[in-house]
């Protein structure tokens, strides 16, 4: 069949048809990826649209000064942090070599009614000696928002615990024994080493769940936060929420002073390798 006129024009309505349907449901604006959900924050982290508050130090060489003595301790990272060796509780022979973001420890320790020793790094003051630019004691009343952040190597073999230490006291003291109470905060232990008292609750704080126990040392209160799933790291974990936590429960009086906060470890047998290899605490992000 010939090219006729009446071809052409069908076939140009054709071909304008085409251009219509094919432009059918186009816009000018490129197409919506589909929504990301915000991650979830890490358990015992801040938000994360306002960042860490108390990040890891990156890890440095592990080279320090060697401290021996029972109460010997030493200033790291310029004087913020203060190392101790503490070997208070038995005879045993304990080292602890200090470096600017931790410290590891050389001990063989043999005892099975309690802690031989609390080899541990130290913010605020701690028996006359006090850290540099440290903010405590403080008020409970103007403490503000206390974090921390703390990564620690622990060896297969022994008894211990992975602890904060928490002190608390009716005057801002600096010196001697605190009479208020002792807060601690337990990350890791081996299944035979238990805090002082009994259980008595379990609470959820910074994203995980940890049992409450209660007691007494030597007429000072204690009150214990054991992790129910044991972690070698945290970060940004909110040390005023369990002081928080505490006050509320009246282990804690809400006109006392936060003298000290202390991370270590409580060696009952063994001890050799604790280690820790990252810490940071922060005040308001300072």
């Amino acid at each position: 069949m010939g090219d006729t006129p009446s071809r052409r024009l069908v076939a140009a309505l054709l071909a304008a048809l085409a251009l219509v349907v094919a432009g059918c449901g186009t816009t000018d604006e490129p197409p919506t990826a589909p929504a990301t959900p915000a991650a979830a924050a890490p358990a015992g982290t801040g938000d994360p649209a306002r960042g860490v508050l108390a990040p890891l130090p990156a890890e440095g060489p592990r080279e320090g000064p060697r401290i021996c003595g029972k109460t010997e301790s030493v200033p790291v990272a310029g004087g913020r942090y203060e190392v101790q060796n503490n070997a208070w509780g038995a005879d045993t022979p304990q080292c602890t070599t200090a470096f600017d973001t931790g410290f590891v420890v050389s001990a063989r320790h043999d005892k099975d009614s309690g802690p031989a020793a609390y080899p541990s790094i130290v913010v605020g003051c701690n028996y006359g000696t006090c850290t540099r630019d440290s903010p405590y004691p403080l008020p409970l009343a103007d403490l503000g928002d206390v974090r921390s952040s703390w990564a620690v190597t622990v060896p297969r073999r022994g008894d211990f615990n992975v602890a904060y230490d928490v002190w608390l006291d009716p005057t801002p003291r600096r010196d001697g024994a605190n009479t208020g109470a002792e807060l601690m905060i337990w990350l890791d232990r081996t299944d035979r080493v238990q805090p002082i008292g009994s259980r008595r609750a379990t609470v959820g704080i910074a994203g995980a769940d940890w049992e409450v126990w209660t007691g007494e040392n030597h007429g000072t209160p204690v009150i214990s936060y054991v992790r129910t799933e044991p972690t070698t790291t945290v970060i940004d974990l909110p040390i005023s929420a369990f002081v928080t936590e505490a006050t509320r429960r009246g282990v804690v009086e809400p006109t006392w002073f936060l003298t000290n906060v202390q991370a270590g470890f409580e060696p009952w047998i063994g001890g050799e390798g604790l280690a820790t290899d990252a810490f940071s605490l922060t005040r308001n992000g300072i």
